[in-house]
């Protein structure tokens, strides 16, 4: 008996032990795996997933890229990344930059990628409805966080409506008032036969459909040779109605490659006009250059960003300047207007970050929402209904050099936003 109770005794120690041994063991493993509450858990990085044009039709739109997102990221992470209250620790961020090869699909394929296989916390959407509207659409679908920038309002809007995307740039409406006020400040107005240039992709469709509007409100003469297919390559039929029809002004929002072809064939035609006033299609100095002087002098467009805008890094205090200036010494190249907008996009992104406290992705896109920031293309205040927070620009013209070999850009009209100085005069080109 005694021995039965012996083994009983025994027994009953070791099951305790046992027990006490597993408790102990997964109180031991827990107890290191939350030293530092939930900091033990956080991820290696904080990803961002940015599309960029690197190739294809628009690729002068993604020069700077990833320079510039590295630039403002650079910052954080030197300090150890940003602070994420909900693991209580600083996370740095990690970019993950795809081509679109400035093409809609490959667009929304690269974009799916970066969502199901790098797991992407946030998305950046830009350059033109081409790459802004098929990745602000795919983080719709998944429920990504997103800031999207550079495409106009008009057409980003009617890709809506959107409950994970917030967007900045300018509308339509506005660039046409703007052009319509440089132009009047030339002599133009009721009468004025002006010749449309707009593609059928989303980008024209949706200026064309404002400048049909505000041209017969104004009294303009349109000559409209009806939307054209992006990559055009015999512009004849184009350049006969312009004759035809003794056009005075030319605008639209061709693609750069477009222009350029466009330009150089009606100057074997024999077509004349006063005035080219366009987007998209000379924005940048690669694209403008890339007529010859006599084209490129005198061409008129709007500027969203330049070193002459009066703002500043919500990071470092850094000028629109002296970011120009960094690139340029950087790169042996000139600035060129969206490194603004892709540099203002990693403020946000950060800022919003920050006040998020979590990578919660309905955190993340609450405090997109919420985001209330000076940066260096100017204040950022998302509209809550509509997910909009309109950016400035002015009239830019191309002038050339001091060797009259290239042109540059100079702010011309400025009436608008009289806090950006003019440092040129606006004046029709010598034709």
């Amino acid at each position: 008996m005694k021995a039965k109770r012996l083994l009983l005794v025994l027994m009953t120690l070791v099951l305790c032990v046992a027990l006490f041994g597993c408790n102990g063991s997964g109180s031991g493993t827990d107890s290191g795996s939350d030293s530092g509450g939930a900091a033990g858990e956080a991820p290696e990085f904080i990803k961002i997933g940015v599309p960029n044009p690197n190739t294809g039709p628009i690729a002068s739109f993604g020069i700077g890229t990833p320079w510039a997102e590295q630039t403002a990221v650079d910052v954080v992470n030197a300090d150890g990344g940003i602070y994420i209250a909900e693991y209580d620790k600083k996370i740095p961020v990690k970019l993950f930059v795809v081509d679109t090869e400035s093409n809609p699909t490959k667009a929304s394929e690269v974009t799916q990628q970066l969502i199901e296989q790098n797991e992407v916390d946030l998305l950046v959407a830009r350059h033109t409805p081409d790459t802004a509207l098929p990745v602000s659409a795919m983080a719709e679908r998944y429920g990504v966080p997103c800031v999207s920038l550079e495409c106009p309002i008009e057409p980003w809007l009617a890709g809506g409506p959107y409950e994970w995307v917030y967007h900045s740039f300018w509308s339509v409406d506005t660039v046409f008032d703007m052009y319509y006020d440089m132009w009047q400040e030339l002599g133009y107005g009721e009468g004025t036969v002006i010749g449309f240039m707009f593609p059928n992709d989303p980008d024209g469709l949706a200026w064309y459909d404002v400048f049909i509007k505000k041209c017969a409100e104004v009294g303009f003469v349109v000559s409209d040779p009806g939307n054209y297919p992006i990559g055009q390559q015999d512009w004849t039929s184009v350049i006969s109605k312009f004759k035809a029809d003794g056009i005075q002004l030319l605008t639209g929002c061709e693609i750069a490659p477009d222009f350029a072809g466009f330009a150089a064939q009606a100057a074997q035609q024999g077509l004349t006009y006063e005035l080219a006033t366009f987007g998209r299609a000379f924005l940048f100095p690669a694209d403008a250059n890339a007529n010859p002087p006599s084209v490129a002098d005198g061409l008129t467009c709007e500027l969203w960003w330049s070193p002459w805008h009066p703002f500043a890094s919500s990071l470092t205090g850094m000028t629109t300047q002296e970011m120009c200036d960094l690139y340029e010494a950087e790169f042996n190249v000139g600035w060129s207007p969206p490194m603004g907008y892709k540099y203002a996009a990693l403020e946000i992104a950060i800022d919003a970050l920050t006040r998020a406290a979590s990578l919660d992705p309905a955190a993340i896109r609450d405090a997109i929402g919420a985001t209330n920031l000076d940066t260096i293309i100017g204040h950022i205040e998302y509209d809550p209904a509509t997910h909009v927070a309109p950016t400035p620009i002015v009239g830019g013209q191309w002038k050339l050099n001091a060797a009259g070999d290239a042109v540059e850009i100079k702010v011309v009209y400025s009436d608008n936003h009289p806090e950006i100085p003019e440092n040129a005069t606006l004046a029709l080109p010598p034709r």
